[in-house]
């Protein structure tokens, strides 16, 4: 194993030969908008200062040629915390690179924190790996609804590797619902009416009087209309922009307009081509039932909500040549409003439900064609503070060097593995120095993180006279709270489809028992005190740096079952 530094001689769930467990993440500090109070939170599942494990039993066979299926067990280790399921369906899809993507299902009452339902992301597109990860990050930031996500080791039962991959709530599920608009403070969540969920793909604008009926709109239920979705919409179109009282009442009672506006100002500065502004695709929009007011056909309020989603291709990965994506973060973001339909079929030529249409867009910030409008000062107003507190070399830089520092060894560890599966397309493979290299610059697109985020912050502030904070401030307290009704001691939890509503909890499992007599073994040490790693030196971002300090005590509290097996 590997030599750690103890903190009051405590620990978490070590990963045999993994030095960092524990890493003390930068957060955003975004004065100007309240957090989106509603969610449950990250609960320890997607906790940042730690990496999950994952580990899979599952015939081999399903990672050389995928297809849905239902895995024997999944077993979660958490930072202190470890949980089986049994009998967990999955489901598998793009499969043009190596590492193709894979969603699995608990069944039943079964449950981690109260969710249910979960994407693995391999990230294959972005050198980065992070880009997904720091865009939620910035979505939370502002007090916007998104799903949570966290890196994870994914392993087979025998210890073959599998890979690093994006652990991330579906924004299309009812788990997510329940988890971001019906959550308590302390973990749990309320009962609730399930209303559709729409999944939008390409050709999903708000326009009533779509040829196509809304059917970029998808949801389960085939008997639904649309109606109600259909009258928000035609409320949005016919109000007058420039009348206060009208955009506060769709504001209030149709879409919230707040988080929409966020939404799109994050779009624009990561350039989000895949999603509503640039390809109108890619975003749930949701109904919490209780938001209701008057009776079918004569409503007062049926309020929606706006969810952006799928965050990999950002900062210019994958954008079309026909944005020109060397000169799109130049570029003002009015030269992106008030556009006609043909200049959106010509950008996104192929596109087939490519609508022409931009209905958000034209109307709320390019005000149906006038100067200026209530709702394009709020977006202004929302680029703007996003730009000085949070999307700017500083703040974002903070963010982009605890993540480069935190996944160091995970992507090093991921480099060494023989892919099971070998993609259809496979037209991208990158390496350790790629995932480096993608923080700062352009690997297989034209800009990294870094330096996108550098000219497009310039761009706005020139734009409105204006500087970034050089000096962002730090959150008070972190992000991150752990549920009141878990333990915070060591936990085994093992669920299986008739297990009860509350899983049996076995708490400080001595240092030799196993979790399904499979090898894989449980610290009972650990008494919830955080274990920090010594920061004695800063990046030139300020962010922390590891002191790595010998101890002569040697962690050895988790074995993936392969060291076993071998």
């Amino acid at each position: 194993d590997v030599e750690r530094t103890l903190k009051e001689n405590t620990t978490h769930n070590e990963l045999f030969g993994r030095a960092l467990t524990v890493y003390d993440m930068p957060e955003f500090n975004y004065p100007n908008s309240e957090p989106w109070s509603r969610s449950i939170g990250r609960t320890e599942v997607f906790d940042p200062t730690y990496v999950p494990i994952v580990i899979i039993d599952a015939d081999k066979e399903l990672f050389v040629h995928p297809e849905d299926s239902t895995f024997k067990s999944m077993t979660f280790i958490l930072k202190d915390s470890v949980h089986v399921f049994n009998n967990v369906r999955s489901s598998t899809k793009n499969y043009d690179e190596d590492k193709f993507q894979f969603r699995v299902s608990l069944r039943g009452d079964d449950n981690l924190y109260n969710r249910r339902v979960f994407k693995f992301r391999p990230s294959a597109y972005d050198p980065a790996f992070i880009r997904q990860i720091l865009y939620g990050d910035l979505a939370h930031a502002v007090g916007n609804p998104a799903h949570e996500s966290v890196s994870s080791r994914v392993y087979l039962k025998d210890g073959t590797g599998i890979g690093v991959y994006v652990l991330q709530e579906d924004v299309t599920s009812e788990s997510f619902i329940r988890s971001t608009f019906y959550g308590e403070p302390d973990g749990t969540t309320k009962k609730f009416t399930l209303s559709p969920i729409y999944d939008c793909s390409t050709g999903a604008d708000f326009n009533p009087d779509d040829p196509h009926h809304l059917a970029a709109f998808q949801n389960e239920d085939e008997s639904d209309l649309k109606i109600e979705l259909k009258g928000m919409m035609r409320k949005l179109v016919e109000i007058d922009v420039t009348n206060e009282e009208q955009v506060k009442n769709i504001d209030e009672n149709w879409l919230d307009l707040d988080t929409l506006l966020k939404a799109m100002a994050l779009e624009y500065l990561a350039g989000h081509w895949d999603s509503y502004w640039f390809l109108t695709s890619n975003f749930v929009t949701y109904h919490p039932a209780e938001e209701t007011s008057g009776s079918k056909n004569n409503y007062s309020k049926y309020k929606y909500y706006f969810i952006d989603q799928d965050f990999d291709q950002t900062w210019s990965v994958g954008m079309s040549s026909r944005f020109d994506p060397e000169t799109f973060p130049t570029k003002k973001y009015t030269e992106f409003v008030n556009k006609d339909p043909e200049y959106w079929r010509k950008v996104n030529e192929g596109e087939e439900a490519e609508p022409g249409t931009r209905v958000i867009i034209n109307k709320l910030i390019g005000c149906d064609g006038l100067n200026t409008c209530p709702t394009k000062v709020s977006f202004e107003n929302h680029l703007k503070s996003i730009v000085k507190h949070i999307f700017n070399p500083v703040a974002l830089g903070r963010k982009v060097d605890g993540y480069k520092e935190r996944l160091d060894e995970e992507m090093k560890w991921d480099e060494t593995l023989p892919r099971l599966h070998k993609g259809t397309d496979r037209s991208y493979n990158f390496t350790y120095s790629d995932f480096v290299d993608g923080m700062e610059v352009g690997v297989s697109s034209p800009y990294g993180i870094m330096d996108w985020t550098k000219v497009i912050t310039d761009t706005v502030c020139k734009q409105f006279n204006m500087d970034y904070d050089h000096n962002p401030s730090i959150p008070e307290a972190p992000l991150f709270t752990r549920p009141k009704k878990y333990p915070t001691t060591t936990a085994i939890t093992t669920t299986t489809t008739t297990a009860p509503d509350e899983p049996t909890i076995i708490e400080n499992q001595p240092v030799n028992d196993t979790i399904a007599n499979e090898g894989l073994k449980s610290n009972s040490v650990n008494a919830g005190t955080n274990e920090t790693p010594k920061q004695n030196a800063t990046t030139d971002r300020g962010v922390p740096s590891i002191s790595k300090v010998s101890t002569t005590l040697t962690l050895l509290t988790i074995f993936l079952s392969f060291v076993l097996y071998f």
